[in-house]
């Protein structure tokens, strides 16, 4: 029973440290109820390709992202539906000043 807590507890937080960064947020909320392709991802952003795929990379191993492949193109999608009530229920803890 402890180890099966532990590794529930280990679980969440590695789920938060994926969220642990801006960027990785930003995809979460972008992504929420639509899926894309990691090339709209980063037009969207606007930023270096390596980059969206690290953080896409980082969030799909914390299991907050799923994927499939569709020819040459993948595609995102959140898969931990809880993650954007989470996110916007942070956001309503501070104000209302992050919610998208």
């Amino acid at each position: 029973m402890a180890r099966q807590v532990r590794n529930i507890v280990s679980f969440q937080a590695d789920v938060v440290k994926a969220l642990g960064h801006p960027l990785r947020i930003e995809i979460v909320n972008y992504l929420k109820g639509r899926e894309r392709s990691v090339s709209q991802i980063i037009e969207h952003f606007k930023v270096d390709a390596s980059v969206v795929s690290r953080q896409l990379a980082i969030l799909k191993r914390a299991g907050i992202l799923g994927s499939r492949k569709s020819g040459l193109s993948v595609y995102y999608r959140v898969a931990m539906a809880c993650i954007p009530g989470f996110l916007n229920c942070i956001g309503r803890a501070i104000g209302g000043k992050f919610v998208s």
